[in-house]
């Protein structure tokens, strides 16, 4: 995949990662090309499966909910990994799901309203899933960076 691309295919995507919303006429003229070259490079980007689609960065605090938890998550059995993972899925207050190497076997992201909404969405539907022995609770105090990584061509030997 990385032959396929180039230092405009890097470029446009350092642009865009910092804010998706860009108009493809803006990334041009920042690129000196043309909002057809934008407009192609995204396509093929997308057709090779490296660009999924684009997010929003939100402030969940200014919307009302004040916490974001992370929880490491033990399984009782490895084999049950689906079947947690699928439950996890459907809370609406679960954000991101990582199956992961070391101390847990899964690590997820969450947001709550306040400490009860919390305590609600943990007692009531995370720990009634099936298949989970133990979860460790980190709750953030403060988030003080979100980016994406800085693409640059690499030439290879």
């Amino acid at each position: 995949m990385r032959n396929k691309l180039d230092q405009v295919d890097f470029s446009i995507l350092n642009i865009l990662a910092e804010n998706a919303q860009t108009p493809y006429t803006d990334v041009a003229k920042q690129l000196i090309v043309s909002p057809g070259t934008v407009h192609m490079r995204m396509r093929k980007m997308r057709e090779m499966g490296l660009i999924t689609g684009a997010t929003l960065s939100l402030d969940y605090a200014k919307m009302g909910w004040k916490m974001t938890i992370f929880l490491g998550i033990f399984l009782s059995e490895i084999s049950l990994f689906k079947k947690v993972m699928e439950r996890l899925n459907d809370i609406e207050e679960v954000v991101k799901i990582h199956h992961v190497t070391g101390k847990y076997d899964i690590f997820i992201k969450m947001h709550a309203r306040d400490s009860f909404h919390y305590k609600q969405v943990y007692q009531d539907e995370i720990l009634s899933i099936s298949g989970i022995r133990g979860i460790e609770s980190f709750i953030s105090i403060e988030e003080n960076l979100e980016r994406h990584i800085q693409f640059v061509e690499v030439e290879e030997d």
